[in-house]
């Protein structure tokens, strides 16, 4: 009777610590590789380069030194993209206004209508 007990006890540890490190359910996050961090690329990043990043563990996470890096290369590439597109949204302005200033050769108004125009469409035509 003895042995019964031990053995219940020893499969519900076993599957406690199972449950526990998350290996009952199959939660488990994709294995780490042993590949040293490799570094983003120099030119602009896509998104299947942030979706490759992957960084080396160490005692109590990921090497702050590594994800520091990238964080302020993100920063900086938003930065840039965001200048970018500031000037962009200017230009476009400035070329919104100086097609309609008044000295532009295209005119904003519309077209005269045909009541503009004066007479019946009898007349007209």
């Amino acid at each position: 009777m003895i042995w019964l007990a031990l053995f219940v006890a020893v499969v519900v540890a076993v599957i406690t610590a199972a449950a526990v490190l998350g290996r009952v359910d199959g939660s488990l996050a994709d294995a780490t590789t042993t590949m040293s961090h490799v570094p983003l690329p120099d030119d602009q990043l896509t998104p299947d380069d942030i979706d490759a990043l992957r960084f080396d563990t160490a005692m109590r996470g990921y090497r702050m030194s590594q994800v520091d890096a990238v964080i302020d290369r993100l920063r900086r590439e938003i930065g840039d993209l965001d200048d970018e597109l500031s000037r962009a949204r200017q230009a476009g302005r400035a070329l919104g206004t100086t097609a309609t200033s008044p000295g532009s050769s295209e005119s904003s108004e519309s077209p005269e209508s045909p009541d503009d125009l004066g007479g019946t469409e009898a007349e007209r035509a």
